[in-house]
């Protein structure tokens, strides 16, 4: 039995650049779902608010289906991001070419990257291979309600699922599942630290509800010089997902883990090394239209992060939805020695380095993009400027505050209460691109590095309280972190006994859909009415309206209204009136 860390904190539930059309193309148009042998090479996480697609090789973020925004918050909304991925780059000697050589490697719109690990120097395994592909597994699959996966995996409505397309995930669960790549690398718990999964042990990590994984490598120097004109380095690149399923904060986050490898390539000597490098969380953040949006960063909480410019967002107001925001929290960086340090790798602490912090948060808008005419290495440069906290241009130049002054952390400010270096006012709305740097360190031959991201998001009442709230998640991942990814313990059963106090209590889960528990606690009898009403004041239903005996009741509203009809999505209020006791509080319905 794992034992857990208590983790503490306090839930708060609330209730060129060019249009979306012609986001740029990627040079994998022809990657499919699935291969000829039916073995899955994308897949989603997608177990709580958040889905987000993912490939065998890298591509992140992006629906490979519609080849349209592929992260969509709150779960049957619209998208919040349309693509996203991993850039690392740094100084590389390595016998390829005469001298220290720039390059760069990871996924942006188009992927350096290939499906297969690295077996050795410069031998990949062959991304045709039949256990080459994307593994997803969730403890509950046996008995889950797979509907939802169904429908987003075939790209069809939820009442438009059958029977045979909700066996078929099931199936590839129990396939998965039983054929875990624990050998290639993939998390499993290793209760007897033997290094093997033996029958009686399990896949997963960090007690997750749903996890992916997969393996790619940049050996294939048609696409890193596709995707980055750079010559390859030999770095593998082992990716796990996960994700809960807890009815709190965690609902609106999944974990991302990257561990690079570096393996070599058939030329590289064993005394190769990779200096200057740094990574970088990439995306190209889409809340809902693509033409309104801000970007901010946190240094504090290191966070980059996505939101709306305006009150409305086209998409999200045809769904009676506030826009809502989205971002990428480090939670734990690459480690670097530190004679005095404690780091964190692989869930131990690792004496004698520390990790690195958040080195630089970088955007990209409108106008930014010039021609310039360094073909060989415009992308190398542009993009390893941009990793150290330049702006994306072949020249040194900094980000540049409202004030005049050099900054590696832009937008910097608090968008909350309008302090600061905030969006707007510099750049008009529009697209934006945001990536969290972390960096330098050193690689020598065979060295693992490791870095874990948060992709984090929030829903208010409004724009900014969706920034509010997406912090509030950011700390919660950031505890979780602390805590070494180990969860709280389930609570534990109590004896009953006759409330203290009267109270209302906040409906679970909330935001809903499409029902949701409202809970109260009554020390004495009472004559007790409670009732749902909309934004304008109007009896939408009564839930109860009868004398209860002193306890603890809950009471479930389905959405309906007194007719049984459903109503529209959007904010609600339920009124809670026992005599001389009443309160109110606030609902939202997400259909």
């Amino acid at each position: 039995m794992k034992r857990y860390c208590l983790l503490v904190a306090v839930m708060v539930v609330f209730i060129p650049f060019v249009a979306k059309s012609q986001k740029p193309a990627t040079t994998s148009s022809d990657f499919k779902l699935t291969k000829p042998n039916g073995q899955p090479m994308a897949t989603l996480i997608n177990i709580n608010n958040l889905s987000m697609w993912v490939r065998a090789d890298g591509w992140s973020g992006r629906n490979p289906i519609t080849r349209s925004a592929g992260t969509i918050f709150p779960w049957g909304t619209t998208n919040v991001i349309f693509q996203d991925g991993i850039i690392w780059g740094g100084i590389v000697e390595d016998g390829l070419r005469p001298g220290p050589k720039l390059r760069v490697g990871g996924q942006k719109f188009s992927t350096g990257t290939v499906p297969g690990r690295i077996i050795s120097k410069g031998v990949a395994e062959d991304p045709n291979a039949p256990d080459v592909r994307i593994w997803r597994i969730r403890r509950d699959y046996q008995t889950a309600d797979l509907t939802q996966d169904a429908a987003e995996l075939n790209n069809n409505p939820v009442d438009e699922v059958t029977e045979a397309q909700i066996q078929a995930v099931r199936q590839q669960y129990e396939k998965d599942w039983n054929e875990w790549p624990w050998e290639k690398g993939a998390p499993f718990y290793n209760n007897n630290d033997n290094g093997v999964m033996d029958p009686c042990e399990a896949p997963g990590l960090a007690n997750a509800d749903q996890v992916v994984w997969f393996v790619a490598n940049d050996l294939d120097e048609g696409s890193t010089f596709s995707a980055w004109e750079s010559p390859r380095i030999g770095i593998e690149m082992q990716v796990t997902l996960w994700a809960y399923n807890r009815q709190n904060a965690f609902d609106n986050i999944i974990f991302k883990r990257y561990r690079l490898i570096y393996k070599g390539h058939e030329a590289t000597p064993d005394t190769s090394r990779i200096d200057s490098m740094f990574i970088g969380q990439w995306s190209d953040s889409d809340i809902g239209d693509v033409q309104d949006d801000f970007a901010g960063c946190d240094s504090t909480l290191q966070v980059a992060y996505g939101y709306n410019s305006t009150t409305l967002d086209s998409e999200f107001h045809e769904l009676n939805l506030p826009p809502p925001s989205v971002g990428y929290v480090l939670l734990q960086g690459p480690i670097v020695p530190d004679p005095n340090g404690d780091a964190r790798f692989d869930f131990k602490t690792k004496r004698g380095f520390r990790n690195l912090k958040m080195s630089s948060f970088v955007y990209a808008y409108p106008g930014l993009q010039k021609p310039d005419f360094i073909p060989e290495t415009r992308i190398r440069r542009k993009t390893f400027n941009n990793l150290n906290g330049f702006l994306p241009l072949v020249e040194l130049k900094p980000y540049v505050d409202p004030e005049g002054n050099a900054t590696k952390f832009p937008l910097n400010g608090d968008p909350i209460n309008g302090r600061g270096w905030i969006d707007g006012v510099l750049q008009p709305p529009g697209d934006r691109r945001i990536m969290i740097n972390a960096g330098p360190f050193t690689m020598a031959l065979g060295d693992t590095q490791e870095v874990i991201v948060a992709l984090v998001a929030g829903l208010g009442a409004d724009r900014l309280f969706s920034v509010q709230v997406m912090k509030h998640h950011a700390k919660w991942a950031r505890q979780l972190a602390l805590a070494n990814f180990e969860l709280p313990p389930e609570p534990q059963p109590q004896e009953p006994s006759l409330p203290k106090h009267f109270r209302l209590s906040q409906n679970f889960p909330n935001p809903f859909n499409p029902g949701t528990e409202i809970h109260y606690e009554l020390p004495v009898e009472r004559h007790v009415n409670l009732t749902v009403y909309n934004v304008l004041g109007q009896r939408i239903k009564t839930l109860v309206d009868e004398v209860k005996e002193a306890g603890s009741y809950s009471v479930t509203w389905d959405g309906t209204d007194e007719r049984g009809q459903p109503v529209p999505s959007g904010v609600y209020f339920y009124r809670f009136d026992a005599g001389v006791v009443s309160g109110t509080k606030k609902m939202l319905l997400m259909r």
